[in-house]
C-alpha cells in the first residue's frame, strides 16, 4: 500500500520544514508551525464552503504556508491549478484539464481539488487534495461518481509531491497566466449555471480574466463571477 511521503527528501530539495503523516484529521489543522504538511489520508478533509473533501488512503493531501506573495491573492487558486496540472504532466505523463476555479480534471472527472485560506494578513495556507492512487471503487461507494483517481504508481509518489510543492511555490512568485489557464479550462466556451445575486442563472462562460474572474454572458449582459459554485451544463444531443 502507499507509504508515507519522504519528508527528508522534500526538506533537502526545498529547505522547507516538512511534516509527513499517514493520516490526520485535516492537513489545515495539522500544519502547526511547519511550512508543509503532507498526509496520505484525512478523516475530516475540508472543501470549499461547507463541503468536505473525501480523503481516503491512496491520495496525497498537502497544505503549504506561503507569505509575501508576488501574485495577486485573488488569482492564487487558479494559479495553483496550473501548478498541479504541470506536476501531474511532468512526473506522471498524464494530461489533465482545469475547471474554474479550483478543480483539476482527468477524463472529465475531478482528480484534485484546491482550497486556499488566509488565517491572517499576509499569510496563505494553500491546500490541495489529489486522488493520486485512490481506489476507484472507494470513490463510487462514497457516492462520488464525478471523482476519479489518477491511478498513479506508488514509486513516483515522493517525486510527485516534491514537484507539486515546487510548482506551487513558483506560482506564488509570478503573475497569474490567464492565457494558459484559458487554454486548459473546461469551463470556458461552455454553458454554465450558477447563483447570481441570489438567483440561479444560466449563461455562456467566455473567458477567465487576468484577475481570475470568470466572464459569463447572460443574454445581452456580461457578468464577472469571482466566487461560488459554477457548474458546466451537460449538452443535450439533438436528433
Amino acid at each position: 500500500m502507499i507509504k508515507k511521503i519522504n519528508a527528508s527528501l522534500i526538506k533537502k530539495a526545498t529547505g522547507l520544514k516538512v511534516k509527513s503523516v499517514v493520516s490526520c484529521g485535516s492537513t489545515f489543522d495539522e500544519i502547526a508551525d511547519n511550512d508543509v504538511i503532507i498526509a496520505r489520508s484525512q478523516s475530516v478533509g475540508y472543501g470549499r464552503g461547507d463541503h468536505t473533501f473525501y480523503s481516503p488512503l491512496g491520495g496525497i493531501y498537502i497544505v503549504m504556508r506561503e507569505t509575501g506573495l508576488n501574485i495577486a491573492a485573488h488569482t492564487l487558486t487558479p494559479a495553483v491549478g496550473i501548478a498541479a496540472h504541470d506536476a501531474i504532466k511532468t512526473v506522471l505523463g498524464i494530461d489533465t484539464k482545469l475547471k474554474w476555479v479550483n478543480d483539476v480534471m482527468y477524463n472529465g472527472k475531478k482528480a484534485a481539488g484546491i482550497l486556499v485560506r488566509s488565517p491572517r494578513t499576509g499569510e496563505y495556507l494553500i491546500g490541495i487534495g489529489v486522488n493520486y492512487a485512490t481506489d476507484g471503487e472507494q470513490l463510487l461507494s462514497a457516492a462520488l461518481p464525478d471523482a476519479v483517481s489518477l491511478q498513479a504508481p506508488p514509486d513516483k509518489a515522493d517525486m510527485f509531491a516534491l514537484q507539486l510543492i515546487k510548482n506551487i511555490h513558483l506560482a506564488t512568485l509570478k503573475d497569474f497566466d490567464s492565457a494558459r489557464y484559458n487554454s486548459l479550462c473546461v469551463t470556458v466556451g461552455k454553458n454554465v449555471g450558477f447563483t447570481h445575486n441570489g438567483v440561479y442563472v444560466q449563461g455562456f462562460a467566455q473567458s477567465v480574466e487576468q484577475d481570475g474572474t470568470l466572464m459569463v454572458r447572460l443574454g445581452q449582459a456580461t457578468v464577472a463571477v469571482d466566487a461560488g459554485e459554477v457548474s458546466v451544463l451537460r449538452e443535450v444531443n439533438k436528433i
